[in-house]
């Protein structure tokens, strides 16, 4: 229908619903008649709507490291916007924008590829679009977080930068009221989906980001400052409920992994001469410097896993994934131990931490995901890099009720190379046996058997090196004389032999302290044996004994730490728990509760037990000031005439009259009321005033605001006469009522 003109002399046009000027088609550019600030603060919520939802890439990246990124990527392109609004169509502001992020990008990420550290190069260029097309990928298959130095973050840099630009050119061109937040709504769920296998929570961002697409419509929508502001309040408390609700929700705790759909990449292994081959030339020059450590504790400090023999050889399967930091733990109470390591001549790939690593950062840092083990892809002389370790805490009673792990790979021996068995096998059974008998359970039999070895032959660094089914047996049954390498495979064999999972480390004493840190030499070096025990995991024992008590019947452990010769020492006397060291430890890690189905339960029924009551009190509260912000006898008369125009558009919409397009004049919307409603000499008359009051054709005083509010009023009266009671309570409750 055309839209009927104003008044004698005013300015073609006429007043749409919303009170504000029509006359341009719809979305050609910005709501006709929006004031700047509104259009200031849309395009501010817009640019922290696209920061919300890059921040919740916490987890996938240091935070420190997103902040940065993240701030420019959210900031920049509003500013852009914004001095180019209504000078560059949308088909130029496009390029405009695209160079504009790699300028940024190149200056900050990819320096050391552009032209005079921040001019966009070939090299640079290329760097930030691979870096975007395969950042994905990456993250789904690594350990996360990301190193902070990780030029993946590019891909956030990408997300947030798109997300911003789309919602501020939709918030300066068109009328929309939402649209805006949908542009920043991949890079949530982008967030979402790679930050599952974080270390980080998504929560908080994603309940601002939903508070924040509230504010957003009440900027859009609210007819005046004071709408606006009367809703934060209830908006801020709607996501303070929802941030502290969500994480004890039920599925929180175990939320879908979209990883499990990505066929990850086989971990790489790393080549290399076997650790445990290396073991008799350390021991032959007990003087070379290998690394420092800096740490407050005594723990041994593993450098390789060796879970695998194939008769003559054991090596280690393990598989190595880069990681920025975390390493994937294990179960169980553990001390944390602190450990700052510098590489002398020890050679790579292989890098030493105490225990278990929870944490280790540094260059080209990798980690096998189900040992811990570390290694390093720039392994030399000088290299740098802090482990924050969890030492495991065992007690004797948790062992004498274990029982083996049920790992057939761990408890296999293999026939020899040429595929024939070898007779040793029933050598290395025989000996298991003899030396584990009268034990009355797996764990005593592991203890009993290093026992065994301690006390059968003399540990002699001269000792030639081997470990294969020839060199075991030549040890136990006619040498008996070695070198912890021999110690620590016939316990692995023997354990084998009779049932038991086991594998072997090499490692090192923690070494001599010199002044702030411990020296470590090839003197230092260590082998012992574990034995995987169900719900407890790899136990260690030392089969190797002291150097200045092996033989004639000694049982004194090499390098053994005090809890592990305590509590071998209870399992094989079956007496109660050994007492606690007097050495102070850190307190243990707690081991996380299990969650309770019960407060599952209880959570499910109390938050919508408190956002009903907020929601209730929202939609009865907010269109009630909205009415007397509108009504207000403050105001200029001109401004409570558009008032009670823009109050009368909602009643109408509520009453559900199609009068919700913003092409519409204010005489149309009279009279697609009338037709509605059956009279509409009120509507006609409120109408004329409107147009006065938006286009100055005559001057408005406080008798015609008076008499705009009584028009309402009758207005008012049709409604509740020609709409049911249950149409307008649902109205009541709609969402809209909010907003409107």
């Amino acid at each position: 229908m055309a839209t009927l003109a104003p008044p004698s002399g005013a300015p073609a046009g006429s007043v749409s619903p919303s009170g504000a000027a029509s006359g341009a088609p719809a979305g050609s550019g910005p709501p006709a008649g929006e004031s700047q600030g509104r259009r200031l603060a849309a395009v501010v919520v817009v640019a922290l709507l696209a920061g919300a939802a890059g921040l919740a890439f916490d987890g996938v990246f240091p935070l420190g490291a997103l902040v940065p990124v993240v701030g420019l990527s959210a900031g920049v392109p509003c500013v852009l916007a914004l001095a180019l609004s209504g000078r560059l169509p949308l088909w130029g502001m496009i390029p405009v924008s695209a160079l504009a992020w790699l300028v940024v990008v190149s200056a900050t990420l990819f320096r050391g590829e552009a032209w005079l550290g921040f001019v966009p190069s070939p090299a640079a260029v290329r760097a930030a679009l691979l870096g975007v097309r395969d950042a994905g990928g990456w993250l789904l298959t690594t350990i996360l977080p990301a190193a902070p130095d990780s030029t993946a973050i590019v891909l956030v840099s990408f997300l947030v930068w798109v997300g911003t630009t789309a919602g501020t050119e939709i918030v300066l061109r068109s009328r929309a009221v939402l649209a805006p937040a949908v542009a920043a709504l991949p890079v949530l769920a982008v967030a979402v989906v790679l930050g599952v296998a974080g270390a980080g929570s998504v929560v908080p961002y994603a309940a601002g980001f939903a508070g924040l697409v509230l504010l957003l419509a009440l900027v859009r929508s609210g007819r005046s400052v004071g709408t606006a502001v009367a809703g934060v309040p209830l908006l801020a408390g709607l996501v303070v409920v929802a941030a502290v609700a969500a994480p004890v929700l039920p599925m929180a705790a175990r939320p879908y992994d979209v990883r499990q759909l990505v066929e990850q990449p086989p971990p790489k292994p790393i080549n290399g001469v076997s650790a445990l081959d290396q073991v008799s030339a350390w021991l032959q020059n007990p003087q070379r410097e290998l690394f420092t450590v800096s740490t407050t504790s005594e723990a041994n400090l593993r450098l390789a896993v060796l879970d695998t023999f194939d008769g003559v050889s054991w090596t280690s399967s393990a598989g190595f994934v880069p990681t920025g930091g975390r390493v994937p733990g294990e179960s169980g109470d553990r001390d944390a131990v602190e450990q700052r390591f510098t590489v002398q001549k020890l050679p790579g790939p292989w890098l030493p931490a105490a225990d278990r690593p929870l944490v280790a950062t540094g260059p080209g840092i990798m980690v096998d995901p189900a040992t811990g083990m570390l290694a390093g892809t720039q392994t030399r002389e000088g290299l740098t890099y802090q482990v924050t370790s969890g030492i495991r805490q065992y007690s004797a009673g948790e062992l004498r009720e274990a029982t083996p792990a049920a790992d057939p790979t761990v408890r296999r021996l293999p026939d020899g190379p040429d595929g024939r068995t070898p007779p040793q096998r029933a050598r290395l059974a025989q000996l298991a046996r003899r030396a584990t008998a009268g034990a009355r359970s797996p764990s005593q039999q592991a203890a009993k058997l290093a026992a065994y070895l301690r006390k059968l032959a003399v540990n002699d660094v001269n000792s030639p090196p081997g470990h294969s089914y020839r060199s075991i047996e030549f040890f136990l049954t006619e040498s008996k004389r070695g070198t912890t390498e021999q110690f620590a495979a016939s316990f692995a064999m023997l354990a084998r032999a009779i049932g038991l999972p086991s594998r072997i480390v090499v490692g090192f004493r923690p070494g001599k302290a010199e002044g702030a840190v411990r020296q470590v030499r090839g003197g230092d070096v260590l082998a012992w044996a574990e034995v995987e025990f169900q719900g407890i995991g790899w136990v260690p024992f030392y089969p190797t004994p002291s150097r200045t008590r092996s033989g004639g019947g000694g049982d004194v452990a090499e390098g053994a730490p005090k809890q592990a010769r305590e509590i071998e020492q209870a399992i094989n006397s079956d007496s109660a728990d050994p007492k606690p060291s007097k050495t102070p430890t850190h307190p243990p890690t707690p081991r996380p509760e299990p969650p309770q189905e019960t407060t599952g339960f209880l959570v499910w029924l109390l938050v919508p037990g408190a956002l009903v009551p907020a929601y209730l009190v929202a939609v009865g509260l907010v269109p009630f000031v909205r009415r007397m912000r509108r009504r207000r006898r403050s105001a200029p008369p001109a401004a409570r005439v558009m008032g009670a125009w823009r109050q009368t558009v909602t009643r109408l919409r509520g009453a559900g009259i199609p009068v919700s397009s913003g092409a519409l004049a204010a005489r149309e919307v009279a009279y697609l009321a009338e037709g509605a409603l059956g009279a509409g000499e009120p509507l006609r008359a409120l109408a004329d005033l409107a147009n006065l009051a938006a286009f100055g054709g005559a001057p408005v005083d406080r008798g015609d605001a008076e008499l705009a509010w009584r028009h309402y009023a009758s207005v008012d009266a049709l409604v509740r006469r020609r709409v049911g009671v249950m149409r307008r309570f649902w109205w009541r409750l709609s969402p809209l009522s909010l907003v409107r």
